[in-house]
């Protein structure tokens, strides 16, 4: 797997092909065809069926970019970083973050828990299961 950054558009997807039967899977997440939106999570239902979700404001800072060096949202001081992500935490509390075919709970773990995009969509999946 790549190292996630956002800045690349790279297609993450599941490790393991095989679905099981009766079980959620997250089967990828790519750049969303969306105009305002940055990604889209691809799910795999336990009935067979796919569902997608579009998360992520485009155009907008997140933590996976201004942790990455290449990004314009770069933010050099670690601790400046770390108010941020703790000001859209904060603004989002409220959030249904307990289910993982949301765009709150997308955007909270994969966009705003991890600083690279790889790492947080493995925190993810082992978070939910999926």
């Amino acid at each position: 797997m790549s190292d996630g950054t956002l800045h690349t558009g790279k297609v993450h997807t599941s490790k393991s092909r095989v679905v099981k039967e009766g079980k959620l899977r997250l089967m990828k997440i790519i750049p969303s065809g969306r105009k305002t939106k940055k990604w889209l999570a691809i799910f795999k239902l336990p009935d067979g069926a796919e569902r997608k979700v579009h998360f992520g404001q485009k155009g907008a800072r997140d933590y996976t970019r201004i942790s990455d060096r290449k990004s314009s949202f770069f933010i050099k001081d670690k601790v400046e970083r770390e108010k941020v992500k703790d000001a859209y935490q904060a603004r989002h509390k409220k959030d249904d973050i307990s289910s993982p075919m949301t765009p709150a709970a997308l955007s909270w773990y994969v966009l705003w828990d991890k600083p690279k995009l790889g790492a947080s969509i493995s925190a993810f999946k082992k978070r939910f299961g999926v």
